[in-house]
């Protein structure tokens, strides 16, 4: 599915602030700044736990600097508790109760069959290898064969800078691509 603008998409669909459980529409976190969406496969998957902590580290910092706001949704809570416990996103946590934003964008859910043997492709050995670099560990909890994905969206009608579905399990955009998405959409933008 190729998404224009995540308004006419998913801005009406609420998502549940991890600070509060107030039920929010996704539209409310754009409506007023850019922001950078990353829709996580899972709380538990050490590839998203360093996905997520690369972004807090690098991108946060350049994010917070230019008043874009840095949003992580999971699709359950499985987890949750202890990937806010040992800091591994900066930015505002949100769940998507029953997956209805994932699904409503198409984002890609990889079965039995399709979860093993995406395990073995380069691009998830790369990540992998990356992860144990950081030291970040995981667990098995929860739904580990939906895939997620990272959007960079302006204000008010949510139009999207940069569409990044994930294809596989360590399928990710780097932060220089994010950044140009924010510095090619953003004229004062600085890092």
């Amino acid at each position: 599915m190729s998404v224009t603008e995540l308004d006419s998409t998913i801005g009406n669909t609420l998502v549940t602030r991890v600070t509060d459980n107030t039920d929010v529409p996704i539209r409310s976190l754009y409506s007023n700044q850019p922001a950078v969406l990353i829709f996580l496969r899972r709380f538990g998957c050490q590839l998203c736990r360093s996905y997520a902590l690369k972004l807090s580290n690098e991108l946060h910092p350049i994010l917070k600097q230019n008043n874009i706001a840095f949003i992580g949704i999971g699709l359950e809570r499985f987890g949750l508790e202890e990937f806010q416990k040992e800091n591994y996103f900066s930015g505002d946590l949100y769940i998507d109760e029953g997956k209805k934003a994932y699904q409503t964008l198409g984002l890609p859910y990889l079965g039995w069959f399709k979860g093993i043997t995406d395990l073995f492709l380069r691009s998830t050995k790369a990540w992998n290898d990356e992860t144990k670099k950081m030291g970040v560990q995981g667990n098995l909890k929860g739904d580990g064969f939906q895939l997620g994905a990272t959007y960079v969206v302006g204000p008010n009608d949510g139009k999207v800078w940069l569409a990044h579905p994930q294809k596989d399990y360590g399928d990710h955009p780097s932060v220089d691509e994010i950044i140009k998405a924010l510095r090619d959409n953003i004229p004062d933008f600085h890092e």
